[in-house]
């Protein structure tokens, strides 16, 4: 499948898991810090897979317009979308620190991409 066909879904599946009331999880934990965790990697894949859509040119990507752009539009703004749509679903609140942790993931997604050219052009 082609990248935007991965992104797209994956950005379905954060939405799903992020807009699920909190009433139909269930009730799992792992380790203590399980929450954070999973926002952490669902934003890290999300940056990963977003930024590259549209970018042809290995060289100087960082330089795209259309890297920032991505960056913005498909991974920050659906972050903090996703994370203040919760205050709306039962069992479910709007958190900073989850908030922050979703950053933490998007930029290291983005430092991933930037940085791993082995691995960056696998799914185009």
């Amino acid at each position: 499948m082609r990248r935007e066909v991965w992104t797209f879904l994956w950005l379905a599946a954060c939405s799903v898991a992020m807009l699920t009331p909190g009433s139909a999880l269930p009730e799992v934990s792992v380790f203590s810090f399980q929450d954070k965790f999973i926002h952490f990697i669902l934003f890290f894949v999300l940056s990963y897979l977003s930024i590259g859509l549209g970018i042809r040119e290995k060289k100087e990507v960082w330089r795209s317009k259309r890297l920032w752009m991505n960056f913005l539009v498909l991974s920050v703004l659906p972050s903090i979308g996703l994370e203040t749509a919760q205050h709306l679903i039962p069992y479910r609140s709007l958190d900073l620190n989850d908030l922050i942790v979703n950053v933490l993931g998007i930029l290291s997604g983005l430092f991933g991409y930037l940085y791993r050219p082995t691995c960056k052009f696998i799914l185009d």
